[in-house]
C-alpha cells in the first residue's frame, strides 16, 4: 500500500498524486500505466472535488490500474493492490 499527500508546491495536484501513488504502487513508470487516468474517473471533476471538500470528511474511492485508490478531503492518496468493494468508478475494456 502507498500513500501519498498531494503537494500544492510541485503542481502534481490530486491526479498527478494518483497517478504517481499507483505507479508506485504497481512498480511501474507513470507514463506506462494503461489506461489512462481520464479514462476511468474524470480529473478535472476529482481535483474539483476535493479542492471544495477540504477536511476529514470526503473520500473518493476507485479502481484504477489494479488498485483500489483511495482519495480524501485532505489530499491524501492511498493506492493498495488489495481487493475492495463499493468501488465508484471503474475501467471496463472496450471489446470492440
Amino acid at each position: 500500500m502507498v500513500q501519498m499527500a498531494a503537494d500544492s508546491a510541485d503542481n502534481r495536484g490530486i491526479t498527478g498524486t494518483v497517478v504517481e501513488a499507483v505507479a508506485d504502487e504497481t512498480d511501474v513508470s507513470p507514463t506506462d500505466i494503461s489506461p489512462q487516468l481520464y479514462d476511468t474517473v474524470d480529473p478535472d471533476a476529482l481535483d474539483s472535488l476535493v479542492r471544495s471538500r477540504t477536511g476529514n470528511g470526503l473520500r473518493v474511492r476507485f479502481r484504477y490500474h489494479g488498485c483500489t485508490v483511495v482519495v480524501d478531503g485532505t489530499g491524501r492518496v492511498t493506492a493498495s493492490r488489495r481487493e475492495s468493494t463499493g468501488a465508484l468508478a471503474e475501467h471496463v475494456p472496450d471489446d470492440g
